[in-house]
């Protein structure tokens, strides 16, 4: 099974890597022109085609630009002079420190009130832990943001409303600024594994093996804890692991509204300039952040269920 999927990840990555790439061949006009600006002299166009290898066939350049993203090159761009691996570098810590609290959050709160929901199907929990979901799922991020801004910053005064402090700077400054944005990511999130859970639970608690826990007369906690619960991760966890990937691509919302020093306010601030080379990295490096960790989710499942470890589950 591990090495099937690595075949198909090889075969994905080099089909999400050249789409990545086919970004920069599809601005209009020239190449060159659009990446330095329309001021540039025909000394530096002919420096960035040679550079770029832009006077060579679509799939040589391919695979040179390949080649180079394999060694951790990711380009330089021609507005700032900065290496963009340099630049992501400086930006990523925030990305990742953000995502990872709002999952901290979306998973304390999403499991207790899933596993609660599950226990009695139908009770006013449910329904109010159901209608909750959906109410998360239809509020845009942007719209929670600035709604906490005004609340707990404006008024309370309780967190700031931008700023970013590093973690290596000072710790419990750090947490305290990424409180709000961390709270806002993690909503939808919360709607989504709560939805997942309950749903699992609920077909989990009907097994007969269950049945027979509660017929020998187990506590309700331990049959949750010790028998119920880990079966009923599996889709949970894989849910999970798409929901982080996509999240790479979609703090830029909050990054923004916080004013946070992320990879998202970057590629944000690169599409604004223009700087493609920048854009082009960013979108690489989230495609293949996004297949790296559908690919851990299809090997924890086996982990969390052994009954899919011969592969006849899998497909």
């Amino acid at each position: 099974m591990v090495l099937r999927r690595l075949v198909q990840l090889v075969g994905v990555l080099l089909v999400v890597t050249f789409l990545s790439y086919l970004l920069l061949n599809l601005v209009p006009g020239n190449t060159a022109v659009a990446i330095l600006g329309p001021g540039a002299t025909k000394a530096s166009i002919a420096q960035v085609t040679a550079q770029l290898h832009l006077n060579q066939p679509l799939p040589v350049r391919y695979v040179e630009w390949l080649g180079q993203l394999v060694r951790g090159n990711l380009g330089q761009s021609y507005l700032t002079h900065q290496p963009v691996a340099q630049a992501l570098g400086q930006r990523l810590p925030c990305t990742i420190e953000l995502i990872i609290m709002s999952q901290i959050i979306a998973l304390v709160v999403a499991v207790p009130l899933g596993i609660a929901a599950a226990l009695r199907p139908g009770g006013w929990l449910d329904n109010v832990a159901s209608a909750g979901a959906f109410g998360f799922l239809s509020l845009p991020p942007y719209v929670l943001g600035y709604v906490l801004v005004l609340l707990f910053a404006v008024d309370l005064h309780l967190f700031p409303a931008t700023g970013y402090t590093p973690l290596t700077t000072n710790v419990a400054s750090n947490l305290h600024d990424l409180v709000l944005p961390s709270i806002t990511l993690a909503v939808g999130s919360i709607a989504v594994y709560l939805r997942v859970l309950r749903a699992e639970m609920i077909a989990t608690l009907q097994e007969d093996y269950i049945t027979m826990a509660v017929a020998k007369g187990m506590p309700t906690w331990r049959i949750l804890t010790r028998h119920a619960f880990r079966p009923s991760t599996i889709a949970l966890v894989t849910v999970g692991c798409l929901n982080v990937g996509a999240l790479f691509g979609g703090t830029f919302l909050v990054e923004v509204v916080f004013s946070l020093p992320g990879v998202g306010s970057l590629l944000v601030e690169s599409i604004s300039s223009k700087d493609y080379l920048v854009v082009q990295a960013i979108t690489v490096v989230f495609a293949v952040a996004y297949v790296l960790l559908n690919f851990l989710a299809d090997l924890a499942q086996p982990l969390l269920d052994p009954r899919l470890r011969t592969g006849s589950g899998l497909g």
